[in-house]
């Protein structure tokens, strides 16, 4: 509870799947997932949103304003609690159009570019304010500086939950508590960034390549 982990490892190892059976999307095949000592799967689902939120880069934008995409999460939020939230992620252009909060958009309305339609996504976890929350690149399709604003304030305000990042962008995994490497679908090395630099394993290898783009 608390920690801040990373998931790291190539295209293909599993770092989505284990996200989206630890938000109950699917159920394990064999095995269990327990958060608090309860399967996730026996949750309620009203429960299981409150307590595990998964934020994947492909995000909806629903037909009807900007305020109502966001209450989906909090139905009796304020409307400087969904300006608090926006800002959050440096979602400060919903402020600049003519209409604000109340922007008519989804099929037939504005269109969002997706990276506003991701940051949508975002305020509505700082809504919900979830227990558990996993960043499945949650992020990429942000410019790399408002992407890093935006992570490292949603890990401000979750401070003291429980954040599971799985991320392409190594930083992630240097600013997390501890990293977990997939390989082929099994978790191959556990530990803080500093002991697997050392290690001289999968890690410290994703580590180098990565400093060398």
């Amino acid at each position: 509870p608390g920690e801040r982990l990373a998931i790291v490892g190539p295209s293909g190892a599993g770092k989505s799947t284990l996200g989206r059976l630890i938000a109950a999307v699917n159920p394990p095949d064999a095995g269990s997932i327990r958060v608090g000592g309860v399967e996730v799967t026996s949750l309620p689902e009203a429960l299981l949103h409150r307590t595990i939120a998964l934020v994947t880069q492909e995000n909806h934008v629903f037909v009807g304003t900007i305020a109502d995409n966001l209450r989906f999460a909090k139905e009796d939020a304020t409307d400087d609690e969904l300006l608090a939230a926006l800002a959050t992620v440096d979602a400060t252009w919903v402020e600049r159009l003519d209409n604000g909060l109340e922007t008519l958009v989804g099929s037939g309305e504005r269109e969002l570019a997706p990276s506003q339609a991701q940051q949508l996504a975002l305020a509505r976890i700082v809504l919900l304010d979830p227990d558990v929350l996993i960043l499945d690149e949650a992020t990429s399709l942000l410019d790399p500086t408002v992407a890093r604003s935006a992570e490292q304030a949603l890990v401000r305000l979750l401070e003291g939950r429980t954040v599971i990042s799985i991320a392409h962008r190594l930083y992630t995994a240097y600013d997390a508590d501890r990293v977990a490497v997939m390989i082929d679908g099994e978790v191959a090395e556990l530990g803080s960034h500093d002991d697997l630099v050392a290690l001289g394993g999968e890690y410290a290898s994703l580590w180098e390549a990565w400093q060398q783009d």
